[in-house]
């Protein structure tokens, strides 16, 4: 409730000062457009151009990487909408994330596994678990592993998660991510996904195999990708062509600069 109270005072304090009357002139626009275009380049604070903006914009500036941020809740309720209407009842679930939040948008779960990727940054697995708690089904969580040390049952999940955690990745490391879902997902099994474009995330399930349906929102490919049932047949070539990805060595990736850790070859495809 506070949460709320706090974005609408601060949402109608920007919709004043957007409001406010008086001509602007063109100068001291550029000067706006300039403070705000640097800061958005360098990450830095505005320090004496912050005097040059209006209150709107000073707002803006504060709380664009915040919960208060619009864009921030528009990603939430397309998170929210995407797991509750595409993960069927009684599911086992697998999430690459960050924290236990988007499980809560799941209905009525089977059981739940949270797999945390290396980073820079520590990961307390108290309070996750204390989050994982309420919901009251079988929770299991890993943190710190590389993704090609999780021990994961192949093909025992009905969904994957995989939600704003590529942005900045090596595409290795995408690879590698995508290899830990897919390989974990059942026949049939769905991979729900909303990421950045840059992380052309569509383009690297369909190297696995995935039937992939997506379209953009936001700067984001929101979309499901859907583990296809093993064929009945293998052609001579089709079966080279598994073992040739098969014999590929996995590729080390430096969680320091960005990696999840060790990640499989590019394009391999998920073991059957």
């Amino acid at each position: 409730r506070r949460q709320h109270s706090m974005y609408m005072l601060l949402l109608s304090l920007t919709s004043a000062a957007a409001l406010r009357p008086g001509p602007l002139r063109p100068q001291a626009v550029c000067r706006r457009r300039a403070a705000l275009m640097s800061d958005d380049a360098r990450g830095t604070p505005l320090g004496d151009l912050a005097d040059k903006l209006s209150i709107g914009e000073r707002i803006g500036q504060g709380t664009k990487n915040s919960w208060v941020n619009p864009a921030y809740w528009n990603r939430q309720f397309v998170t929210a909408s995407h797991i509750a209407n595409n993960v069927p009842n009684g599911s086992t679930v697998l999430e690459l994330g960050k924290d236990a939040k988007n499980l809560y948008y799941v209905p009525s779960p089977e059981a739940m596994t949270l797999v945390v990727p290396p980073s820079n940054l520590i990961v307390e697995q108290g309070p996750i678990r204390e989050a994982a708690a309420k919901l009251r089904v079988p929770f299991s969580l890993f943190t710190e592993t590389p993704l090609d040390a999780v021990p994961l049952t192949a093909a025992s999940f009905d969904a994957a998660l995989l939600f704003d955690m590529l942005d900045g990745a090596p595409e290795q490391a995408a690879y590698g991510a995508v290899s830990l879902l897919a390989n974990a997902l059942k026949p049939g099994g769905v991979l729900l996904f909303a990421e950045r474009e840059g992380a052309n995330l569509p383009a690297i399930c369909a190297d696995f195999n995935l039937q992939v349906a997506s379209e953009a929102e936001g700067g984001f490919d929101v979309g499901i990708a859907t583990r296809r049932p093993p064929p009945s047949r293998q052609t001579r070539k089709q079966k080279a062509a598994a073992a040739a990805r098969g014999r590929r060595r996995p590729v080390a990736v430096d969680p320091a600069k960005g990696g999840f850790g060790a990640a499989g070859g590019r394009g391999e495809a998920p073991r059957e």
